[in-house]
């Protein structure tokens, strides 16, 4: 089975498009938008006095684009979990910053409203997708069979094998014996 959404991001078993870059999932365009708001919000004048809080959102920011698009690209149903779960809580971690905000009104509450909606809605799809990833069958990529074989390594050959004129001979190196 494959990863598959349909436009409105719920995944189902049987494709309309094979998913190959993790900017196509549903939940990370909802993270990435609920984090350009976020970007937006932290260059705002009331914002900008407070550098601790604003490197905090900022970091938590990153952390969820950055969790989602490594998860996916280790290429395995289980890494991608984690990572996701990581993603989520980094979603948490800025729904409870805003928070702040609006309890010492750095924000308006309709302001807050309305990115906490996004954070919801972002952190849905995220566990969405961490339990279809959890429920299915397919352990990730990185499992299937490739379609050219993988070459082996070839052997490295002994000491004494070496020609006559290897380069060792003429130098202070010696084999081991």
């Amino acid at each position: 089975m494959e990863i598959c959404c349909d436009m409105s991001g719920l995944l189902y078993f049987g494709c309309m498009a094979n998913i190959t870059d993790f900017r196509d999932f549903e939940a990370f365009k909802a993270c990435r938008a609920f984090v350009r708001e976020i970007g937006l919000l932290v260059r705002s004048v009331p914002l900008r006095r407070n550098r601790c809080l604003v490197d905090q959102m900022e970091r938590a920011s990153i952390s969820v684009l950055s969790n989602f698009a490594e998860g996916f690209e280790r290429d395995g149903n289980a890494e991608f979990m984690q990572f996701l779960t990581i993603c989520k809580g980094s979603v948490g971690e800025l729904r409870a910053q805003l928070i702040y905000c609006a309890d010492i009104e750095l924000i308006e509450e309709e302001r807050y409203e309305t990115l906490d909606v996004m954070a919801e809605s972002a952190a849905r799809l995220l566990g969405g997708l961490a339990r279809y990833l959890k429920a299915s069958s397919k352990r990730g990529r990185k499992y299937e069979s490739r379609s050219s074989p993988i070459p082996k390594r070839r052997r490295r050959r002994p000491l004494e094998l070496l020609s006559e004129n290897a380069s060792w001979k003429n130098s202070n190196l010696k084999p081991r014996t």
